[in-house]
């Protein structure tokens, strides 16, 4: 993964200390994100049998399965790409479709269902989500401390954990966001070799990242907003005749083609094959056929129950027909549910959800973020909003309170995190459709990059003396080194002395520190994320904290009745 910084030959002694330095602290990083990994396993996959009832939304996903591999056609909100894979696993897996639940608490056992190795794959993909955040702080050339603190943010994020263990869509949504991140890092540090192999793998894994994102939930839309704007910004320093990167005009227009055909042509075209394998799979009619129109509904068969001749229409057209209702049934879910939150209450975690409870053993799941790493992690997004803003009135003072080359590393590196949390969040203050705190949770794996990247700047970030005009670039070069999102200088091996020498004591209290309350948290909030052990009623109280509605301390089926009177549907 990473290069080690070979010595040339007759070159004095500091320079090898360095590379055994450099070499020793990479192998750390192995070691680190082997660590944090097998702790992600164990933290996502423990007690995954449990319940063997059906969780809230895994009704929906379950029925979704149950009718693909019956090949009935029904009609969702979403696009099909999550879908398919529990399909095709539960394919893989001999299940015949049998099972169509709709009740939360109906038995995944009784009905003989391989529920168990369904589940294993979120929290597999949970599972690496937590790795591909070690790997996006390590490809930015951030130290030990910043990549643990962002991955251990994830790794003990009880929301993280408890959406994506259990038979939703949300962790492939999460995990192919993340990738996508490290992807475009990983591209843009390929700037100087471009159009090279490398290159394009990573440009065009960055679109696929983006395409299995929007074709499992439109909110993937949000990941073309972080990387096309760095995309653009991108393309702006190649076309800026004033910039140092500024490139012919034919160059120039081979890089927007290569961005339009690996980011926009190629995702699109994988996004209309989900949608050929969704109509090629689901052949006979079923649930769906209220919501399409009577030529749609003659292409499916009708099960042998009436005489019926099928007919064909064209992909584009039954396409273009879902697509429609699609997007106007998601425009149309404004029904109000009691775990409904709003996107302010979000970043603090104010709105938990209930997804599941046992009258005879007092076990629940509810959902919530971890309060203590949620609210660490917004502070970090609010610091560092202050520190660009003091920094940039600083400078129009003439002073200047920021090396800058810890200024490159800060506002372009976690820039782009910044940019990749706003992108998450604030669109959906547009959307008025019903919402609840899952839906953060992008948005959440972005601040903890935030907050990685500033635990580096606070507690570790030390002027780089110059030396010679070989060793430190030039201030010109310390502003050239700030377009990439990765926020590392060219060449790499300059950055590599000074950026793996070591980490401060500063910097490892503060990961200690933010890490031992954020696992403390979570070893409070266990119970309720896992669903056991059920607690008693005093320990159930004691962990309602900020407004939330556990199960078996109020009555739950007179508050919904409350709610639903004064909330007609």
């Amino acid at each position: 993964m990473k290069e080690a910084v070979v010595a040339p030959a007759g070159l004095s002694r500091p320079y090898r200390i360095t590379n055994v330095n450099a070499m020793r602290c990479e192998s750390h990083h192995k070691i680190a994100l082997a660590t944090i990994t097998a702790l992600a396993f164990l933290t996502r996959f423990c007690g995954l049998s449990h319940p063997s009832e059906v969780v809230f939304d895994e009704a929906h996903i379950m029925r979704f399965t149950s009718w693909y591999l019956t090949r009935t056609y029904f009609f969702d909100l979403h696009p099909p790409f999550g879908r398919l894979l529990y399909a095709f696993l539960g394919w893989f897996l001999g299940y015949d479709g049998h099972f169509v639940p709709y009740e939360v608490g109906e038995s995944y056992i009784t009905n003989k269902v391989p529920y168990l190795a369904l589940r294993a794959m979120p929290a597999l993909l949970s599972t690496f989500t937590v790795s591909v955040v070690y790997l996006i702080m390590w490809e930015s050339g951030y130290a030990l401390p910043a990549c643990v603190v962002a991955a251990g943010l994830v790794l003990l994020d009880n929301a993280h954990i408890a959406q994506t263990r259990l038979i939703y869509l949300d962790a492939i949504v999460v995990f192919t966001m993340a990738c996508s991140l490290l992807c475009y890092i990983k591209f843009s540090k390929l700037k100087h070799q471009s159009f090279s192999k490398q290159w394009w793998v990573w440009l065009f894994l960055t679109g696929f990242s983006l395409s299995c994102s929007i074709s499992t939930k439109y909110v993937g839309l949000f990941g073309y907003l972080t990387i096309g704007t760095a995309v653009v910004i991108d393309l702006w320093e190649l076309f800026n005749i004033k910039s140092h990167r500024a490139v012919s005009m034919l160059e120039f227009l081979k890089h927007v083609a290569a961005s339009a055909f690996a980011l926009a042509v190629v995702p699109f075209m994988l996004y209309l094959l989900w949608f050929q394998v969704h109509f090629a799979i689901l052949i006979r009619s079923g649930s769906g056929d209220d919501y399409m129109s009577p030529q749609f509904v003659e292409t499916l068969s009708k099960n042998a129950t009436v005489d019926h001749e099928v007919k064909t229409l064209s992909f584009f057209k039954k396409w273009l027909e879902l697509q429609g209702l699609m997007f106007e049934y998601n425009g149309l879910l404004d029904q109000t549910h009691p775990y409904q939150s709003r996107p302010w209450q979000w970043p603090l975690s104010l709105g938990g959800v209930s997804f599941w409870a046992s009258e005879t053993t007092r076990e629940q799941i509810f959902f919530v973020g971890n309060i203590a790493g949620w609210w660490i992690a917004s502070s970090a997004l609010v610091v560092f909003v202050g520190v660009v803003v003091v920094d940039k009135l600083s400078l129009g003072r003439g002073m200047k309170l920021i090396h800058d080359h810890t200024r490159a590393r800060l506002f372009k590196s976690g820039g782009f995190f910044f940019l990749a949390w706003a992108t998450h969040y604030f669109p959906f203050y547009l959307m008025s459709r019903q919402m609840m705190l899952h839906t953060y949770l992008p948005a959440h794996l972005a601040s903890t990059l935030v907050t990685g990247a500033l635990v580096e700047f606070l507690f570790d970030s030390m002027p780089v003396e110059k030396t010679s005009s070989e060793e430190v670039p030039s201030e010109q070069g310390a502003s050239d080194q700030a377009i990439q999102p990765s926020g590392l200088p060219t060449p790499r091996s300059q950055r590599t002395s000074k950026r793996f020498a070591g980490s401060s004591t500063a910097s490892w209290v503060a990961c200690g520190t933010i890490l031992g309350v954020t696992f403390a948290f979570w070893c409070f909030w266990m119970p309720l994320t896992y669903g056991y052990p059920g607690l008693s009623v005093e320990g159930i109280k004691v962990r309602q904290i900020l407004g939330y509605r556990l199960h078996f301390t109020f009555d739950y089926a007179q508050y919904l009745a409350e709610y639903y009177a004064q909330h007609p549907q």
